[in-house]
């Protein structure tokens, strides 16, 4: 008898720690590539693509991994398939959505950020003084996420901080009539399309519909060949034409992936609501062995 809940304690657990993991709702979801489209790793390789953009050219870009990275790999939110259950398996609160974005939450909070390729700034900001209408166009949650109390603000902080100011240009507004997600609605928060976890052409579809806006063009960079494909279909019902670039620049920065280290990581925040870096925790276990 004992025996027997044991096993269906245990299956309960492997389908709660499945949907956790293919949850599309959650920040561990995986991207996958669907459409190709041309790649790149440096924005000078697009100079005359950017040289080529006028006042009918709406110009937008991703943000994570497309304008900025983490940099630590864990804050990526990369992690291994056999990892993410061997979290929901340690820490089982972390198979409901509220714990699954406090976690999330503490990471990107405090984990450090950067521009991986600082030549985009430059040339953000020449499109903008040529009256270019430039957006950021992301996925992200548009309300409260975790102990985040305002993700737009806190990305709109962010990037200004970098010197990417994307305001002015557009009206901050909220586009209720999309799909609620969370509370929330999809929005425009001082030049940051917010999503809200809904397909990206859906939303700028709605931004244009909202703005009275018909470029004769639009240009995307995304790492994302999803997000792409997305637009791309927006675009072509709008008889819009559209260029699509993939942005592979993020991964040159990428860490390599130490299980003994995110162990440490996951375990800090889960006890302390406190993110190490790859370099304190490294520097913990280098201290753990010199002392032993």
């Amino acid at each position: 008898m004992i025996a027997t809940k044991k096993k269906i304690i245990i299956c309960v657990l492997i389908f709660a720690c499945t949907a956790f993991i293919l949850s599309k709702t959650n920040c561990f979801f995986a991207k996958h590539s669907c459409k190709h489209f041309q790649q790149f790793e440096h924005y000078r390789e697009l100079q005359n693509v950017f040289d080529g953009c006028d006042k009918q050219t709406l110009i937008t870009f991703d943000v994570d991994d497309t304008l900025i990275t983490a940099k630590d790999v864990m804050a990526n939110f990369e992690i291994p398939f056999w990892f993410k259950i061997r979290m929901a398996f340690k820490y089982p609160t972390l198979l409901s959505h509220a714990r699954q974005d406090w976690f999330a939450s503490i990471i990107v909070q405090q984990a450090e950020f950067f521009v991986f390729d600082p030549d985009v700034v430059i040339y953000i900001q020449q499109l903008r003084r040529r009256g270019c209408p430039v957006l950021a166009l992301t996925s992200m949650d548009s309300g409260e996420y975790g102990v985040v109390k305002s993700m737009p603000e806190w990305r709109a902080n962010m990037l200004y901080s970098f010197g990417i100011d994307l305001n002015v240009q557009f009206q901050d507004t909220l586009f209720k009539n999309l799909f609620e997600y969370r509370g929330d609605y999809p929005c425009l928060y001082k030049g940051i399309l917010c999503a809200n976890q809904q397909p990206k052409g859906l939303v700028l579809g709605a931004f244009l519909d909202y703005s009275h806006l018909k470029p004769a063009r639009i240009i995307s960079f995304d790492d994302d060949a999803c997000a792409l494909d997305s637009i791309a279909r927006e675009c072509q019902k709008r008889s819009i034409a559209f260029t699509g670039y993939q942005c592979l620049g993020a991964k040159k920065f990428a860490g390599e992936w130490n299980n003994r280290r995110a162990l440490l990581q996951l375990d800090y925040v889960m006890q302390h609501a406190k993110w190490l870096s790859d370099k304190e925790a490294d520097t913990m276990f280098a201290r753990k062995i010199a002392v032993s």
